[in-house]
């Protein structure tokens, strides 16, 4: 069962389908997509705020997938560092149970292992994320 933070709130993940890759239901242990914009204060002679402004948005996302579908994608592109951008679906239901489905266009920043011997087998991979499009 996945854990989904979505801009910071997180979610319920009773019912949660992520598609990557055309895979359907991945079943990722987590998965965190979200957005950010610079702000700046705008300063006068006095050098106090007097106003504000914003710049340039920076975009950020992880995805915890077991190894199994790790070794998958691995077997199946190489270097996971190479792959072109794909999208990635995800649908929940939310608090209110109303279904949200989102889409971020994402790829792999590089590839990891990360074996313990007291937890899942399951590798965090950051992503690189090209755009993320809420409630399509």
């Amino acid at each position: 069962m996945a854990r989904i933070r979505r801009l910071g709130e997180v979610y319920s993940a009773g019912d949660v389908t992520v598609t990557l890759d055309n895979n359907y239901n991945i079943d990722p242990s987590a998965i965190s997509y979200g957005y950010e914009y610079a702000h700046e204060y705008q300063r006068g002679l006095r050098r106090e705020p007097r106003g504000w402004r914003m710049g340039q948005k920076d975009q950020e996302g992880s995805i915890t997938l077991p190894l199994d579908m790790s070794t998958e994608l691995e077997n199946k592109y190489g270097d996971l560092a190479f792959i072109r951008p794909f999208p990635i679906n995800v649908a929940f239901a939310n608090a209110e149970n109303e279904m949200i489905y989102d889409r971020v266009w994402a790829k792999f920043k590089g590839n990891k292992r990360n074996v313990t011997g007291d937890g899942e087998l399951e590798n965090e991979y950051e992503l690189f994320i090209i755009s993320i499009d809420l409630n399509i």
